[in-house]
């Protein structure tokens, strides 16, 4: 089985699809991260349910002209069940930012606090490399 590490991915690394965005840096992700969080939490109670957060991607994904896929709603409740560790239907404020915090250092490989967009493609690909031999376990 996989596990989802971030909320929110291409909020936190967003950059022009065909160029390499600048490098990231980790103060960074954690204001956009808590920023995210703070626009997504529709009542302001410092937690996060699963409609809010389907509703603030719905958003997103309609904003740049797109429509949310049974895929993408399969994905995003993935990552939302991942960072629900006590699986409550609920994820207080510091867990969001605290699993994009994750995420990030993930793919700090040199552990500067910095993602370059080398750094990104390697972690990626490691990333998917890792998922492959899970599947491959999980299925014998």
């Amino acid at each position: 089985m996989r596990k989802c590490w971030s909320l929110l991915p291409v909020l936190l690394l967003a950059g022009p699809a065909l160029a390499d965005p600048p490098p990231v840096h980790r103060a960074e992700v954690e204001r956009r991260a808590a920023g995210e969080f703070d626009k997504a939490d529709a009542n302001h109670d410092g937690i996060l349910t699963r409609d809010e957060y389907h509703a603030a991607l719905a958003k997103i994904v309609k904003a740049k002209g797109g429509t949310p896929t049974a895929k993408g709603w399969a994905i995003v409740d993935a990552q939302f069940d991942a960072v629900d560790q006590a699986h409550t239907g609920r994820i207080p404020r510091g867990n969001f930012v605290a699993a994009a915090l994750a995420h990030f250092d993930g793919a700090d490989l040199n552990h500067d606090g910095t993602v370059t967009p080398g750094e990104a493609r390697k972690a990626a690909s490691i990333k998917r490399r890792v998922a492959k031999e899970q599947d491959k376990a999980a299925a014998r």
